[in-house]
């Protein structure tokens, strides 16, 4: 592996994981907490669930894109990590403007969204959830799709011709 993919997969795993990952689970279950305690014997249903995270992770992936490419973009120019000369699989399937661009990984995360909490509700049956465990639940989801938006953001720059 060269020393530019090096660089690249040390930025993205720094980058997705923790930054876009970790720290946006807990920003978004600690929102969740302030805004439900109040209401602590709340419980939410499926359809309560699924609505709340695909709105959610709308926003997060939508908002994410328009804050995370300029900072990325400003990171390749710093020489944070080095654009690649290959061409990436996903990056040729993304637009180029960043509000489209914010749009479609808000519509990707919020699918991504649907697909997974359905068949992790329905599935498993866990429905209805308590505020806390919808607050843990909310966190682990925000964080994929953090991980997962930061991760498009960051291949459309790292691969951009």
């Amino acid at each position: 592996m060269s020393n530019t993919q090096n660089n690249l997969k040390s930025y993205l795993l720094s980058k997705c994981i923790v930054g876009y990952g970790i720290i946006n689970g807990l920003i978004n279950a600690t929102i969740f907490y302030f805004m439900e305690k109040g209401h602590p014997d709340a419980l939410f249903y499926a359809g309560d669930i699924i609505k709340d995270l695909t709105f959610t992770t709308f926003l997060l992936g939508f908002l994410l894109a328009l804050i995370v490419m300029p900072l990325t973009v400003k990171d390749l120019e710093k020489g944070k990590f080095s654009s690649q000369d290959s061409v990436h699989k996903l990056e040729k399937y993304l637009p180029n403007h960043l509000f489209v661009f914010s749009i479609v990984l808000g519509l990707v995360t919020a699918i991504l969204t649907i697909i997974l909490s359905s068949i992790i509700v329905f599935l498993f049956n866990i429905a209805p959830l308590t505020v806390m465990q919808m607050m843990i639940f909310k966190g682990i989801t925000c964080a994929v799709c953090g991980g997962i938006a930061g991760y498009l953001c960051i291949i459309k720059v790292a691969y951009r011709k």
